[in-house]
């Protein structure tokens, strides 16, 4: 047992996790465009809204889970990128990344569990909510219109752009989805779950002398382009440009079950009927260019993509591994010489494209 010091009166609290305790002091806003009054909880330097936003903006793209009024009244909206950036009230504001991560950061690691509302996910996941966030497994609306992962996945948008079609979000939950980091970078159009932070810190219910077990040991971080190898001049992997005509395109994607977990099958299918030229120019430590460059032709559309490499990797089987990143989701073209093919392999994504090549 802990004695924390709050406005001179001493308040104990069992201490909930391994590595933090956080005095949950709720308090309640009101929204003054519809009426509908919200949980706000302080966790660290920051006020959040411990419930998902509920507001009709009555223009753009908003959606109900499977338009079901009772999915409505649990998690409320889901809104797409351009909507959320704007429908938090005066005084609240959709959280940037930063916003995110000065959060996560606060809560240590293992920090999912800590923000999961009790009694509302899976056992498996251990929610525990002790900092009062109360995550709810909203599910998302994916870009084409479907309806995933309600009851598993929380998924969250950050006001950080990262092009004119992607964003940051956060998810919440051992079940939702692909997504393989805390942070990840998706499509503007999805429909996801909008949690408003405050301006400003100055209504914190909780005085400054409040003592806070932090885990000093985790810091999440934003992602940092990986260093450059440096190789010997004998160095397996030479310097130059190839070229590959390819008369066969093969498309693989992983099996889900029925709760959209992974089953390690994988389904393949022709995928194009038109054909590739693709050239690959190495570079390795020449201070132009980076690690090398992968160029994609389609012969028929003549359309080309550029794919600037990170590092390239010779593999135990002779084959050559070209890393690469979109959108800070790792990729990976495997050059494989002796069966003749280009294999893009997406990690996060649970796909892979083969290119037959002459």
């Amino acid at each position: 047992m802990r004695f924390f010091r709050i406005s001179n009166l001493f308040v104990s609290f069992t201490f909930l996790t391994n590595s933090l305790v956080i005095a949950q002091q709720f308090q309640s806003f009101t929204d003054p465009r519809d009426g509908k009054t919200y949980k706000t909880v302080r966790i660290g330097g920051q006020t959040w809204m411990a419930e998902n936003l509920k507001y009709n903006p009555q223009r753009g793209n908003y959606f109900i889970y499977n338009n079901d009024p009772v999915n409505y009244d649990k998690y409320g909206y889901l809104y797409d990128w351009s909507i959320a950036c704007n429908v938090c009230p005066s005084g609240w504001r959709l959280p940037t990344n930063a916003d995110f991560l000065e959060l996560t950061n606060f809560l240590g690691a293992n920090f999912k569990p800590k923000m999961m509302k009790t009694n509302s996910w899976p056992q498996a996941d251990g929610a525990n909510n002790s900092s009062g966030f109360s995550g709810v497994p909203g599910g998302v609306r994916d870009h084409q219109g479907n309806f995933r992962n309600i009851g598993m996945g929380a998924y969250f948008w950050s006001s950080t752009g990262i092009d004119g079609t992607w964003a940051y979000a956060r998810e919440l939950g051992s079940n939702a989805g692909n997504w393989a980091s805390s942070e990840f970078g998706t499509n503007k159009l999805i429909g996801m779950s909008v949690r408003c932070v405050q301006n400003t810190s100055s209504s914190s219910n909780v005085s400054d002398d409040t003592e806070e077990v932090l885990d000093d040991e985790y810091v999440e971080r934003e992602y940092e382009e990986p260093v450059t190898p440096q190789y010997s001049s004998s160095h397996p992997i030479k310097k130059g440009i190839t070229e590959y005509t390819v008369y066969k395109t093969q498309y693989c994607e992983e099996e889900q079950d029925f709760y959209y977990n992974y089953t390690g099958e994988y389904a393949c299918q022709p995928f194009k009927t038109e054909s590739f030229k693709i050239s690959i120019n190495i570079h390795l430590n020449d201070p132009m260019y980076s690690e090398a460059l992968l160029k994609m032709t389609n012969l028929k559309t003549k359309q080309v993509d550029d794919f600037e490499i990170e590092y390239v990797e010779e593999l135990e089987d002779g084959s050559l591994s070209f890393v690469f990143s979109i959108i800070n989701q790792p990729h990976q073209f495997i050059l494989n010489t002796s069966d003749k093919t280009i294999t893009w392999y997406s990690e996060w994504g649970h796909w892979t494209t083969t290119y037959y090549y002459r």
